[in-house]
């Protein structure tokens, strides 16, 4: 585990130098805020501008500014370490293996695919999308937001609206499809 984590931290450090060129998803500073304090209090691994961008899917040069207001709020103090890498450090975190006393193990838990720390950083589900599942199938853009009880009601509903007639079924798939443009914020 420990190699592992020590891996993680070359492939960090190598992928800090390149500029990653992709569509950056909009992350606003208070959800880079709880980003940032999952990171720091569910692993052990040191917080650095590469490694958040990464995890939030967005430019490092996003994450450093985000990190630098941190730094002026002074949420974070700024080091750098033995490498020469530039590390965000929270004043009062202790290492895990100290915070869970009751437990034997030294170091954070393995991380796995299924944990539920990288199913919440899932891409936000793009509105468009919604609507035009929704103009196929009405309801199945509620379900692609992560709304499946709002998705299977606006189907049932905009079925029977056809079902009795034309019009009410068409009014019910046009508020639908307004519907499923407002997806929610996690």
């Amino acid at each position: 585990m420990i190699a592992a984590r020590a891996w993680f931290r070359r492939v960090i450090d190598r992928l800090s130098h390149f500029r990653v060129c992709y569509a950056e998803t909009p992350m606003d500073f208070d959800e880079f805020e709880q980003l940032v304090l999952k990171v720091l209090f569910e692993t052990d691994v040191p917080v650095t501008a590469a490694h958040v961008a990464y995890l939030g899917r967005i430019s490092v040069r996003t994450a450093e500014r985000h990190l630098a207001r941190m730094v002026e709020q002074g949420t974070l103090n700024v080091r750098t370490s033995a490498a020469g890498i530039v590390e965000y450090v929270y004043p009062g975190r202790k290492p895990i293996s100290t915070r869970v006393s009751h437990e034997l193990t030294v170091g954070p838990p393995a991380i796995t695919v299924n944990e539920s720390f990288f199913m919440t950083l899932r891409p936000r589900p793009n509105p468009v999308t919604s609507v035009m599942l929704s103009m196929l199938i009405p309801g199945a853009g509620h379900i692609y937001s992560g709304r499946p009880g709002a998705g299977v009601a606006w189907m049932a509903t905009t079925l029977m609206g056809y079902a009795c007639c034309f019009l009410p079924g068409l009014f019910l798939h046009g508020l639908c499809l307004v519907s499923a443009a407002q997806t929610r914020r996690a």
